[in-house]
């Protein structure tokens, strides 16, 4: 383990034992990978924000219950994702919902990042998000989280509430479907999805 991807575990242990600096550090750390997800399952900002904060809330009341977390950014997404469904069912009804008919996943990246993108792909990125939008809102977020955030299929079977054989199958649906629409072969998908990451 390098010393970066160390650093977040040492202030999930501080935090732990009751370091108000070291939860700071942890949101200051995570909060624009929070952000950035968030937005995705649901497209009122703040919302996502108020879900972003009243996590890191809940985090600090409830630590004297919370186990040591291998990868943080693995317990904040699934955190996340949870509080912000939770805040979009009906008033009593508490549980979460792992999937929504009517939630979509959005691909869609904020306007810095989207004009670099722009500028830097040109017509094959404009294709590859115009392909990306013809996908299910399932398949869109399992592409993010394994693409953008490079997830492993036991990590994103965790965040989604699937089984890791279903991660499996759905990123590989999604890729065909993408491979499909853009009528190019599985090695061009995936050089030009590395492109658009870049």
């Amino acid at each position: 383990m390098n010393e970066l991807a160390a650093e977040p575990i040492t202030w999930w242990k501080s935090f732990l034992g009751g370091d108000k600096d070291a939860l700071s550090s942890l949101y200051r750390h995570y909060f624009p990978v929070l952000y950035e997800y968030g937005v995705r399952l649901h497209d009122q900002e703040e919302l996502v924000k108020d879900c972003i904060q009243d996590l890191f809330v809940k985090l600090w009341t409830n630590r004297s219950t919370i186990q040591q977390a291998r990868d943080p950014r693995l317990y904040l997404l699934i955190a996340l994702r949870g509080g912000i469904y939770n805040k979009l069912r009906p008033a009593g009804i508490r549980k979460v919902v792992p999937y929504e008919p009517h939630h979509d996943f959005r691909l869609t990246f904020s306007a810095e990042s989207a004009y670099v993108k722009k500028e830097a792909a040109g017509l094959q990125s404009q294709q590859l998000l115009q392909a990306l939008e013809k996908l299910s809102a399932r398949q869109k977020e399992i592409i993010y989280l394994r693409f953008y955030e490079e997830m492993e299929y036991d990590d994103i079977s965790a965040v989604m509430g699937i089984s890791v054989k279903a991660a499996y199958k759905l990123y590989a649906r999604a890729l065909e479907a993408l491979r499909g629409v853009l009528n190019i072969s599985m090695s061009a998908l995936l050089l030009l999805l590395a492109q658009h990451k870049a």
